[in-house]
């Protein structure tokens, strides 16, 4: 658990801050959190200020920034509430606004887009983390970004093209530093790591313990939910975010779901069946992921545990 957090917000609503690596079941989870009762939902603000706003962060070439540019120019549209997405307009004016009337103020994040900007960590949230085994999660995410990437890059590996958009890491070591900062801080002294796999083979067991810790009140309403292509128009996310999900599908598994559904087969995919740009970041992560997963949140009889897993 944290520290109690003084602000100037209601003393009865609970922020929450649930930080992620992409393709992580984080959207589900948010959908989950949408059967709360006055709840306000707020979808990866960072995410747009890194890749879509004035601060925008890339390492992209001249000439691959000009055919994204020209890419996300044909896709906005009219859409232009992306050009306030600052990291300073997140902190401020959307993730600390007041949100008078809500109980739960819950917003879903990549810990990645807040590499150099830690100063725009939001007040006055609960920092959680959600954890998925790298196998999973880069096979995934080659997936998505592949339908992304624009003419010659499509031939990049997944590899190049995160550390071209400011994922060094590959994502997970920024999550993992992330999760490091918060406690170093001072800002949460024990932050919560709930485990994907475990969303899906005890959702109950794993979204109680969850709330218990963040200080949500847990309700069976958060296992279930209708599947609904749009399920994010009430959730604060820009326009343009949203027409990217729709040319790629980057949230249509979670809007198709009704629930937290097990696998036929949870194990991950095996060494073989991934291509060696996905090995090469699943390599660089497995630390990382092995030393958030020993200290992830587990339901057994009830209590809250943490258990250290040995991986070796």
């Amino acid at each position: 658990m944290g520290p109690k957090i003084t602000t100037n917000m209601s003393d009865d609503q609970v922020r929450v801050m649930l930080w992620m690596v992409p393709r992580s079941l984080a959207t589900a989870v948010l959908r989950s959190m949408s059967n709360l009762d006055n709840v306000k939902l707020i979808n990866e603000p960072f995410v747009c200020a890194a890749s879509l706003g004035p601060d925008r962060v890339t390492s992209w070439n001249d000439e691959a920034i000009k055919i994204l540019d020209k890419t996300l120019e044909s896709l906005a549209g009219d859409a232009s509430d992306h050009k306030q997405y600052t990291f300073s307009w997140v902190k401020e004016s959307l993730l600390e606004a007041p949100y008078t009337g809500k109980d739960v103020v819950f917003c879903k994040d990549t810990s990645a887009s807040l590499v150099g900007k830690l100063n725009c960590i939001p007040k006055g949230y609960r920092h959680t983390f959600i954890i998925r085994h790298p196998n999973k999660v880069y096979k995934s995410w080659k997936d998505v970004v592949t339908k992304l990437a624009a003419g010659e890059q499509e031939s990049l590996g997944l590899d190049t093209m995160l550390k071209m958009s400011g994922a060094e890491g590959y994502g997970y070591e920024e999550h993992y530093r992330l999760y490091e900062h918060v406690i170093s801080m001072g800002i949460e002294t024990d932050p919560v790591i709930i485990d994907a796999d475990d969303l899906q083979t005890n959702p109950e067991g794993t979204l109680r313990k969850y709330c218990e810790a963040v200080g949500i009140k847990y309700s069976d309403k958060l296992l279930s939910w209708a599947a609904n292509q749009d399920a994010a128009e009430d959730w604060s996310m820009a326009e343009l975010q949203l027409k990217g999900h729709k040319m790629v599908g980057t949230y249509t598994a979670a809007f198709e779901s009704v629930g937290f559904k097990k696998a036929d087969n949870m194990d991950p995919p095996a060494r073989s069946e991934l291509s060696d740009d996905i090995l090469k970041c699943v390599d660089y992560a497995m630390p990382f992921y092995e030393k958030m997963l020993a200290k992830k949140i587990i339901s057994i009889d009830n209590s809250t545990h943490r258990v250290r897993i040995s991986c070796t």
